[in-house]
């Protein structure tokens, strides 16, 4: 009582002098204004808007589990009789396996709060690895670990409960009998137990909504790594969670970056952020503050937000096509009108575009300062240089979480170009003096001896040949019984017979036959993939396009014949790797093309080159000026639209020009989600059957999905060989890995098909199918993309699986007769 009365006397005499009072201070006496916990004058303290609730949880029924080999343990008896008097439910096991299995049977309900192992005989239970296996096992990060251990251990060695707490222990107990230390400990536990569980919640609940943020979030340790990114951090920059943590200066820089290192306790600054599939940085407003419990910084916290430009797109369905979300938010709150139009306006020069955008300026005058926004927002858009530039976007309706499928995407449809300023022929013929001609460096190989190949066809050939105006078309059958050259007799078979390209064209059959014979022989039969049995694949599909009713009535002899030309074409002299690569490398061709769409630009020049080097294959010379430019407008363009990287934008021109708008809501003026109509009065303008033929060639080029299965397991088998060796030798050479969830250790070749069908397929393939009519499109791409499923549920992932299915279908399948190929002359 006297040493209380004293020190209360003690703080009370020393209240009067503030210097004296610091000079004297008792640890009891410190509270949260005399010393903060964090440093106040450079570093922000916890965000006091989490509430206490979020972070520690009521106390909860005790739910105890016992490991010990033997059946009558009193110390057992002990614990499970202490969690009895506080009210909870103890449970005993005897084995390792048993323990693992129940937690792996009881992790979405009932994990135990406090789990006591028995470390006292090590050749019965083995602790430490039964502690390692339970912190491996899924929600068990809150789960409070007890070792019980013999006094005489104990007592051994001072240093002897690291390897306990190493294994993931968090405490070591002396054994006991005695029920009230066991109560006194149980209980103590479960307050740590539940603390730690509330926390651990609390923390992926604010991950999530970080997560769902359309603001760019990164957040990174003591040591300036990154440790948390959201999605749109990571779509932006081409980050993928699975990499791990990586030093922030390797993604940012700039002002923000500078503030952060130097200790400021918050800012707003620019920031440079580098993307993986883009050379050129982006600059973005960031908001960031450092974070810390004690005197120094524990965390530092980045949100970008993104820039009009940079923003959601939608994917491109017949549903969403029209319907980008406008984010109100991202609006400059300024206030602030921007620059007027008139020197736009006064130009003598004017364009769709630049009326629509003096139409939108002309309506914000008297608007709403919100409708004002808006259409400010939209002006900024349509000022961009490409309006249907393709990006990923991250929403609900997506059908594929999978980072092996949207890394693939990704890496399809991602910028391999610093410009993608490449303008595409539209309109009349006289734009074709633009075109970049064909170029006399190009290297070609030797036609010595390969010029010629029977084209009189006998037995199975022909028999197979007569149904190459099927979409069950036996195109593998083929490369078989032509030793690996179906191009030049499947070419022949449509383009001279069912087509007649020799009477668009004015040449004879020989000529077909040697331009077919030359194109194919510059095709690399070692690719798995790009090779002549693609080129004849995609031929073959746009032959069967071209019957039906609705392009047979649209596209003129001429114009057919060049289509046929540009898918036996297409891919001519494809290296086997992507531009990407290319270009990475410094390859020739990437230098020859400014980095620029380099493997198409290859392909329709050195097309021509061939083509008009010899008399004998030129199949075009002699057709009259005129027609030799239009029928080269409509092969180059064909070939070009093939680029990935214009998916989107090909498929949004044709939905929105072939398929009318819906009327929507009167309240909000947005679409609704019925299916659109066809409208097909655009047909009588010329550019719009330039979209038709772009879209005819794309979906023939990537039709392996929406082909019968047996098909398509045996093209995703030769694509993904293909994707590997690629990544085998950026990784040789020291490159830029471009698709580094094709790597054949780890890649599921079933999840990439789901993304890819998902993602790609699908809507494209039910745009083009309710335009030709041809339904059976659609129906294989949902068949394939179940099938796929169903391999992924069952354990497919790796090319040796997919062959071992492959011979299982084929076992299963009835056996075909094969034939004799034919010789050459």
């Amino acid at each position: 009582m006297y040493r209380h009365t004293k020190f209360r006397r003690r703080r009370c005499s020393s209240s009067g002098s503030p210097g004296a009072r610091a000079g004297r201070r008792s640890s009891l006496a410190l509270t949260p204004e005399d010393e903060p916990l964090v440093d106040v004058t450079n570093r922000s303290p916890p965000p006091a808007n989490i509430p206490t609730a979020l972070i520690y949880s009521p106390p909860e029924p005790l739910e105890l589990l016992c490991v010990f080999p033997e059946r009558t343990s009193r110390v057992c008896a002990a614990a499970c009789s202490a969690v009895e008097r506080a009210g909870g439910e103890a449970r005993s096991l005897r084995c390792a396996r048993e323990t693992l299995d129940a937690l792996r049977r009881d992790n979405d309900t009932r994990v135990p709060h406090v789990i006591v192992v028995d470390a006292r005989q090590p050749q019965q239970l083995d602790a430490l690895l039964l502690a390692r296996a339970i912190r491996g096992t899924k929600n068990t990060q809150h789960v409070y670990l007890i070792a019980i251990v013999k006094k005489s251990a104990y007592l051994k060695d001072e240093f002897g409960v690291l390897a306990y707490l190493e294994a993931g222990f968090n405490r070591v107990m002396v054994e006991t009998v005695n029920t009230t230390a066991w109560c006194a400990e149980v209980l103590q536990a479960r307050s740590s137990a539940a603390c730690s569980r509330a926390q651990i919640a609390a923390t992926a609940a604010l991950a999530a909504a970080a997560d769902r943020c359309r603001d760019l979030v990164a957040i990174t340790d003591d040591q300036q790594r990154i440790l948390l990114t959201n999605k749109s951090w990571c779509r932006m920059l081409g980050w993928r969670l699975e990499e791990g943590p990586r030093p922030i200066h390797e993604a940012a820089g700039g002002e923000a970056l500078r503030l952060a290192t130097t200790g400021a306790r918050d800012w707003e600054a620019p920031v440079t952020l580098r993307r993986r599939a883009a050379p050129d940085p982006i600059m973005l407003p960031c908001r960031g503050a450092t974070i810390g419990l004690t005197k120094t910084t524990s965390h530092i916290v980045f949100v970008c937000e993104p820039s009009a430009g940079e923003g959601d797109r939608g994917r491109g369905s017949l549903h969403s096509i029209r319907r980008g979300s406008l984010d109100v938010r991202s609006v400059a709150s300024d206030g602030l009108r921007r620059t007027s139009l008139a020197k736009l306006q006064g130009l003598p020069l004017e364009a769709p575009i630049t009326k629509v955008i003096s139409l939108l300026s002309a309506a914000t005058e008297g608007a709403p300062p919100s409708t004002v926004a808006c259409i400010e927002r939209a002006v900024d858009m349509l000022r961009t240089s490409e309006l249907y530039s393709p990006q990923m976007r991250d929403e609900t309706k997506l059908r594929v979480e999978d980072p092996i499928a949207t890394d693939l995407i990704g890496a399809l449809l991602s910028r391999e170009q610093v410009n993608q300023n490449l303008v595409y022929m539209q309109g009349n013929a006289n734009v074709l003096s633009s075109r970049r001609s064909s170029n006399d460096s190009t290297v070609v190989r030797s036609q010595t001896n390969r010029t010629n190949i029977k084209h009189k066809t006998t037995g199975q050939l022909r028999e197979l040949l007569d149904t190459a105006l099927s979409w069950d078309f036996e195109i593998f059958r083929l490369e078989d019984l032509t030793r690996g050259r179906p191009l030049a007799h499947l070419g022949l078979a449509l383009m001279g017979g069912r087509f007649d390209v020799c009477a668009a064209l004015e040449c004879d059959e020989r000529t077909l036959l040697h331009w077919l014979t030359v194109i194919e022989t510059n095709y690399h039969a070692v690719n798995t993939y790009h090779n002549s049995t693609h080129a004849a694949d995609v031929l073959q599909a746009v032959a069967y396009f071209l019957e039906k009713d609705r392009l047979k009535n649209l596209l003129e002899p001429v114009e057919a014949a060049a289509a046929l030309i540009s898918a036996a074409a297409h891919d001519i002299d494809h290296p086997g790797t992507s531009s990407a690569f290319l270009c990475n490398a410094r390859h020739p061709l990437a230098i020859l093309y400014n980095d620029v769409s380099v493997l198409e630009s290859h392909h329709a020049a050195l097309t021509f080159k061939l083509t008009l080097n010899d008399d004998r294959v030129n199949i075009f010379k002699n057709l009259d000026r005129d027609t030799y430019k239009t029928v080269r407008h409509h092969v180059i363009d064909m070939i070009l639209a093939t680029e990935m990287t214009k998916h989107f934008e090909h498929l949004a021109k044709f939905v929105n020009v072939f398929y009318a708008k819906s009327s929507g809501s009167k309240e909000d003026g947005m679409h609704t989600d019925e299916p659109l109509s066809l409208d097909t009065t655009a047909l009588s303008q010329p550019e719009n059957v330039l979209l038709v033929k772009r879209m005819m060639i794309k979906c023939a080029d990537v039709s392996n999905a929406s082909r019968p299965q047996k098909f398509a397991m045996e093209w995703a088998r030769r694509i993904a060989e293909e994707y590997f060796l690629q990544t085998d030798e950026e990784k040789a050479k020291d490159l830029p890995v471009v698709m580094p969830m094709f790597d054949r250790a780890t890649c599921s070749i079933p999840r990439s098909q789901i993304g890819f069908i998902d993602y790609i397929i699908i809507d494209m393939m039910e745009a083009w199918a309710a335009f030709i009519d041809m339904p059976e499109l659609v129906n294989h791409a949902r068949s394939n993309n179940q099938h796929w499923r169903e391999l992924d549920e069952a354990g497919v992932t790796t090319l040796a699986d997919v062959k071992r299915v492959q011979r299982q279908n084929a076992i299963q399948a009835p056996p075909t007769t094969t034939a004799e190929p034919t010789t050459e002359e």
